[in-house]
């Protein structure tokens, strides 16, 4: 099966920052894309209108997201594989929450964009919830969040998860460990 897949990145994120880098370092044979995704905390149907050309145009059946990506990878609807790392699956609580890290000055998250998460994250429109097509990568020591079990209460169980050292934004020594499993789970069951 060739693999085409789309990397959404977390918020305030790059394209192509460490995550990407261990994306591309071990699924070598991979026809990964990623691109800037500048509207992920100001306009959610931007957002979604973006991955859902973007995944037209490239054929994609893969999709991968970190942390904020994550949770767009969660609510997008087709027939793909759904690879999370780390998903922020509430960002209406977690991301106005968040302060820059310059500053320390908190965020400012629009309210219709807060509004809309609330809504997604009832996680009551995704037409597929099948275990097999998703798999999440959960670091032990995450500082901003722990979502594995509503993940496991939605979309599987421990067989489709896996635990790596790190924390949030994981070291690509830790990361490869979960992209392992999540390879395994997928591709050579």
């Amino acid at each position: 099966m060739k693999i085409n897949a789309l990397y959404i990145h977390g918020f305030m994120g790059t394209p192509n920052g460490g995550t990407y880098t261990a994306l591309k370092n071990y699924f070598k044979d991979w026809n990964l894309i990623s691109v800037p995704f500048e509207d992920l905390h100001t306009d959610v149907a931007k957002t979604q209108d973006k991955i859902s050309v973007l995944c037209k145009e490239n054929d994609i059946n893969l999709l991968v997201g970190a942390s904020l990506g994550a949770f767009y990878v969660l609510q997008q609807k087709g027939d793909f594989y759904k690879l999370v790392i780390n998903p922020c699956m509430e960002p209406s609580k977690i991301i106005p929450t968040l302060k820059d890290r310059k500053t320390n000055i908190p965020y400012s998250i629009d309210e219709k964009v807060i509004d809309a998460w609330k809504k997604m994250e009832e996680y009551s429109d995704i037409p597929d919830m099948n275990p097999e097509k998703y798999f999440g990568i959960f670091s032990y020591d995450d500082e901003l969040f722990h979502y594995r079990k509503k993940f496991n209460g939605l979309f599987g169980n421990d067989i489709n998860t896996v635990m790596v050292d790190g924390k949030h934004s994981i070291d690509e020594k830790f990361l490869i460990n979960g992209l392992c499993s999540a390879d395994m789970y997928f591709f050579k069951s």
